[in-house]
Formats: C-alpha cells, sequence, structure tokens
C-alpha cells in the first residue's frame, strides 16, 4: 500500500582505460513481451489512456482489502501511474473497499473519512474494469452503496454534501466524550468529529446557567462509549455500560445538551446525515 516511488536512471560513462576508437555492435535482440507477463511494466504501460481534459491523476487508498486484492491494485497502480496511500489522506481521491458478497463493505476509518471528504468509495470490481479497458471507467457504476451494518448511500450523499459546497456534517456542533475511552478509541472518534466539522471539547461542559451567561448556544453532546459492547455483555458488564449511559445523560441535562453513544457518531457519518438521538 506504500506510494510507488521510480528508481532514477543513472547514466553510465566509459571507463579511463577503455578504447574510443568505432566499435560493431552486435544487435541486442528484445523478445516481444507477451500480454501474461506483470502488466504495470513501462512496456505495457504506455498502453494505459487518459482522456484528455480528465481531472488530476488519481491517489488510491485500500479499506480492508485481502492480500489478493491488495496485489491487483498495486498492479493496476503502476499499470495508471498513479500513487496508493498507505493511510487515509485528504489527497485520496478514490478509497478501493472490500465487500461482502452483498456488495456491503466494512466501516474502517478510510471509509469513513472519505465519505466525510466526498471521495470515490469503490470495490475492486472498478480496479478490474479499468484494468480490462486500459482507460479510466465511470465510478458511479462500482460505488459502494452499503456497509455492513446496512447504512446505505452515505458515499453518494458524502460526493454530493461536497460537490454542493454543503455545510459539514457536523459543523457548529460541540463534543464531549464522557467515561472511558481506549486511547486508540478515543482519537477515532475525535478524527471523525473534527473532520466532520465538529469541535472536542476536553474540559467537562459547564452548567446550562452558565451557557447562557456565556451566551453559548452550540448544540453539545455528551458522547459515552460503546466500545466493545458485544464483548462487554459476555463479561457481565452491561451494568457498567448502562452507568456511563446514566451518568452522560445526567451530565448532558445539567449542561443543556444531549447525551449520545459513541456509536451514533459513526452511524451519521456512515449515513452522511444525523441519525435520530
Amino acid at each position: 500500500e506504500n506510494f510507488v516511488m521510480l528508481c532514477p536512471l543513472h547514466q553510465s560513462s566509459k571507463l579511463p582505460n577503455e578504447v574510443s576508437q568505432p566499435q560493431k555492435q552486435p544487435k541486442r535482440i528484445t523478445a516481444p513481451k507477451c500480454p501474461s507477463q506483470v502488466r504495470s511494466s513501462q512496456a505495457c504501460s504506455n498502453n494505459w489512456k487518459w482522456p484528455s481534459g480528465s481531472p488530476q491523476k488519481w491517489v488510491l487508498c485500500c479499506s480492508a482489502l485481502s492480500a489478493a486484492e491488495k496485489g491487483v491494485v498495486t498492479e493496476f497502480a503502476k499499470l495508471a501511474g498513479v500513487p496508493i496511500s498507505k493511510s487515509w489522506s485528504p489527497s485520496v481521491t478514490h478509497v478501493i473497499a472490500s465487500t461482502d458478497p452483498s456488495g456491503a463493505c466494512k466501516r474502517t476509518l478510510k471509509f469513513l473519512m472519505a465519505i466525510l471528504n466526498g471521495k470515490w468509495i469503490v470495490s475492486i470490481d472498478w480496479v478490474k474494469a479499468c484494468m480490462d479497458g486500459m482507460e479510466p471507467v465511470d465510478e458511479q457504476k462500482f460505488e459502494v452503496t452499503t456497509d455492513v451494518h446496512g447504512v446505505r448511500e452515505g458515499p453518494k450523499l458524502g460526493r454530493q454534501r461536497v460537490i454542493n459546497k454543503q455545510p459539514r456534517l457536523f459543523d457548529g456542533m460541540q463534543f464531549y466524550l464522557h467515561g472511558d475511552y481506549t486511547v486508540a478509541y478515543r482519537g477515532f472518534l475525535q478524527d471523525l468529529v473534527v473532520a466532520a466539522g465538529g469541535t472536542v471539547l476536553h474540559r467537562k461542559p459547564v452548567s446550562r446557567d452558565h451557557q447562557k451567561l456565556l451566551d453559548d448556544s452550540s448544540p453539545l453532546i455528551v458522547v459515552y462509549s460503546l466500545e466493545n459492547q458485544g464483548k462487554a455483555n459476555l463479561d457481565g458488564n452491561d451494568d457498567y455500560r448502562r452507568r456511563q449511559a446514566d451518568d452522560a445523560q445526567a451530565l448532558a441535562f445539567a449542561s443543556g445538551g444531549e447525551a449520545a453513544s459513541s456509536a451514533w457518531i459513526i452511524d451519521s457519518v456512515a449515513a452522511c446525515k444525523l441519525q435520530p438521538l
């Protein structure tokens, strides 16, 4: 998944003891490459066609792909002469997402960030279609339409939001992550909130009376964690989770906000639409 790096060409120079007399050099015979050889070679890459007036070249990013699928994307990147970003970056133009037999994909950070930034999220079939045609293929036919949790049309709505220059999903909203989170999960949620235009509060929100004095009318969401919810139920920690939810509700009421689980943030981003609280 690393960026494709092309090594510079090194010119050779004559050694001092070489004679500069003209000599007949035997003709080098190069066997023609057959189609079954690696498509990413320079000879084959000359067959790739970028349409005139096409937008800037792509930056690809893989999401939950198998080793075999990653190999296909790597071959395609060399063929088209485009880089692959190992991690999410705003420069990414296409996220290639692994899908199950029903066409649903997993909710990775790359998938969710691509929705928020209005990027293409396509299946591996788009890559294969481009390779077969040796030119860019319309992405819409291969756009992922649903995730494994059943939320539909998030990628399309994300693109439309950016194209129409609509406000970001959490624009003007404040979030306070209440309770216990692992460092990784807290960072994951914070990244989503900020990318969606929200503000993460690092101090406990003040009371509603104090908010009125500050004239702060920004919607406040107190978020409690549902990380590893299934494991918590098996371990008998459901009471602990309920207490976290109750504490968040109490804090939200005192500060004039609303309480929501961490799943609400992820569901809203996946749908590119605020979900009911």
